[in-house]
C-alpha cells in the first residue's frame, strides 16, 4: 500500500498521513515507510491520525518501531489525533506517555521548533 507523505518547505519535517484503519493487513507496510524515511534520515516525523479510526496492536507496533532512532537522532514521532478512538487506546496501552499528541498537523510541526 501506497501512503501519502509530504515534508515541510524546509524538508525538516515529514508528515505521513495515517490510513482510515492501521491493521494487520497493511502495519506492516506502514512499519517498512517508517523505517526507510529513518533509514533516509529523516527522524523528525508527524503522523497525521486525523482520519483514522481504528488500529490494533500490530499498528501500534508499527507507530512504536522506530521512535527509539528517531529520538537518538534528534528527532521524534509526534501524532496528530483527535479521534476519540485513538486517544483512548493510546491511554489504555500507557503510549500517550510515549508520544507527544496534538489536536492538528500544524501543532505537531511547530512542536518541533521547541
Amino acid at each position: 500500500m501506497e501512503f501519502v507523505t509530504s515534508e515541510t518547505s524546509d524538508r525538516k519535517i515529514v508528515i505521513v498521513e495515517g490510513p482510515d484503519r492501521l491493521e494487520a493487513n497493511i502495519s506492516e507496510d506502514f512499519r517498512k515507510m517508517i523505517n526507510r524515511l529513518v533509514d533516509e534520515g529523516k527522524t523528525c516525523l508527524v503522523i497525521n491520525m486525523e482520519k483514522t479510526e481504528f488500529m490494533d496492536s500490530s499498528g501500534l507496533g508499527a507507530l512504536v518501531s522506530r521512535i527509539a532512532a528517531t529520538r537518538a537522532n534528534q528527532g521524534d514521532v509526534r501524532l496528530a489525533c483527535s479521534t476519540p478512538f485513538i486517544l483512548n487506546l493510546l491511554k489504555m496501552t500507557h503510549l500517550d506517555k510515549v508520544f507527544k499528541c496534538f489536536d492538528d498537523v500544524a501543532s505537531a510541526i511547530k512542536s518541533f521548533e521547541s
